[in-house]
Formats: structure tokens, sequence, C-alpha cells
């Protein structure tokens, strides 16, 4: 009898502990706050290649003489960067490059010629002039103009033309390899995106500096360095505000009497 006690008190003791266990568990979990769950990974959709259009590396030059000199004028930008290769490994797959540069501020308001929300919906990619770069080109539809380009005026509703490095180079062989840069995506078409945009005078293109993809909600960055920082929990058109501030700010600097003398 005594030892039918003993186990009896050791099942309960069991019961119990396992019961206090399972509260405890669950009332741990009724405290966490669910987490949200991403509309596309790795930050905006680094994982995405889709977004990558394909260029043949044998591709011919445009037939008419304009079209090529067109073509030459905004190849050239990409011309002697040694990046994309001439006979490729049968096992390589992709290239990525790291940029040096410095990367662009959240919003380079001062630092681009052009800024607009508009949709893609085009793209193509390209070799450039010395076949060792391959870039991008992308038709813009603009929705709305943030800042003008001082030299080119245009209005909402046009569509421009605007390219970045990356995309796809398929070889003789049907081989194709990616080649992109590891912390600048391109954008997709279809979709609708803030971009900031640099021209070098010499291209009839604009080049994309960075962008972000405007979705309902919120913004997603096109670049690995830009993260939401203080704009944390700002929606998409409270981002689109604070950048209209932030043009506007550079606009008064710019104008005030104190630049005016330092340029002197």
């Amino acid at each position: 009898m005594k030892r039918n006690r003993i186990m009896w008190g050791f099942v309960m003791l069991v019961v119990l502990t396992t019961i206090a266990v399972t509260l405890g568990t669950l009332e741990s979990r009724s405290q966490q706050k669910p987490q949200p769950t991403p509309t596309r990974p790795d930050n905006g959709g680094f994982n995405d290649l889709t977004k990558y259009a394909t260029v043949d590396y044998d591709a011919p030059e445009p037939a008419g003489a304009r079209e090529r000199e067109e073509r030459r004028l905004k190849s050239q930008r990409y011309d002697g960067q040694h990046w994309v290769m001439s006979n490729p490994h049968p096992d390589d797959g992709g290239v990525s490059r790291y940029d040096e540069d410095t990367p662009p501020l959240m919003i380079p308001a001062a630092e681009s010629d052009l800024i607009i929300t508009g949709e893609i919906v085009g793209a193509s990619a390209y070799l450039s002039n010395d076949k060792k770069s391959v870039y991008t080109e992308f038709n813009v539809c603009i929705e709305e103009i943030l800042k003008e380009d001082a030299l080119n005026k245009m209005v909402k509703g046009t569509c421009i033309m605007a390219d970045r490095e990356g995309g796809y180079v398929r070889y003789p062989n049907g081989q194709k390899i990616i080649y992109r840069i590891s912390t600048r995506d391109l954008p997709g078409t279809g979709r609708k995106y803030v971009l900031f945009l640099t021209t070098d005078k010499k291209s009839p293109n604009y080049a994309i500096l960075t962008g972000y993809e405007l979705t309902e909600n919120t913004f997603i960055p096109i670049d690995r360095d830009n993260r939401p920082g203080d704009f944390t929990g700002t929606d998409m058109s409270g981002f689109v505000e604070a950048i209209r501030g932030k043009i506007s700010n550079t606009l008064k600097n710019k104008n005030s009497p104190n630049e005016k003398k330092q340029k002197h």
C-alpha cells in the first residue's frame, strides 16, 4: 500500500508539472505579437531574377546609322568596366560585383537631376560598346514629377528611358549568365516606383541613382544600403511627402543668399 501511494504520488506530480508547463507555454505564446509576413523575400525582391532582361552576346548592331549612334551614346557610360566575360566557363551561372562607390543617400534630392513617380512599362538589356559590361534600359511612364530637370522639361504622362547596370547575357552556345551588382537591384516591369535619376549630358537616357517601389501601403528600396531608418512605419504617401519636403529644403538652400555668396 505504501508503495502504491508513492507511485500514485509520483504520477500526480508528473501530471501537474505537465499541465503547468503547457499553460505557461500557451500564456507565453498569447503574449507574443504576431510577426508580419513579408510580401516578398530578401528586402524587396533581390532574389527575383525575373526583373533581369536578356541580351545576346552576339546581338547585331541596329541597322540604321542614326539608331547605331544613339545606342553608342547610351552604352558608352558602361564602357571600360571589364566585367562581362567573352568566354565563360561552362559551369558559370552568375557574376556578382561589389559596388565600391559611396552608396546614395536615402533621399538624394540634391544629387538627382530628375525625381519622378512612374510605372515601368518595358525593359531591355544591352551590352556596352566594348562588350565588357551589360545594362538594362527601362521605359518609364511618368505619373508625377517631384523634381524637374532644369535642362529638359517634360510633362506628366510622357515616357522616358532610364538605365542601370545589370542583366542576363546569353552566349552563342545557349549559356545564360546573370551579371548583377551585389547591393544594387533593378526595378521590375509593371510596378510603380519613385526614381531618383541623373544625367551625364551625353547619353539620351537617365541613369537610376536609386529608387523605391511604391505599393498600396508602403515603399520598398531597390538598394540594400537604403533601409527605412527614420521612416520606419511610414506609409507610401507619407514617404512621398517626405521626399517633397527634402526637395523643397534643397531648393531653398540652393537659392539662399549664403549659398550664392559661397559660389562667388
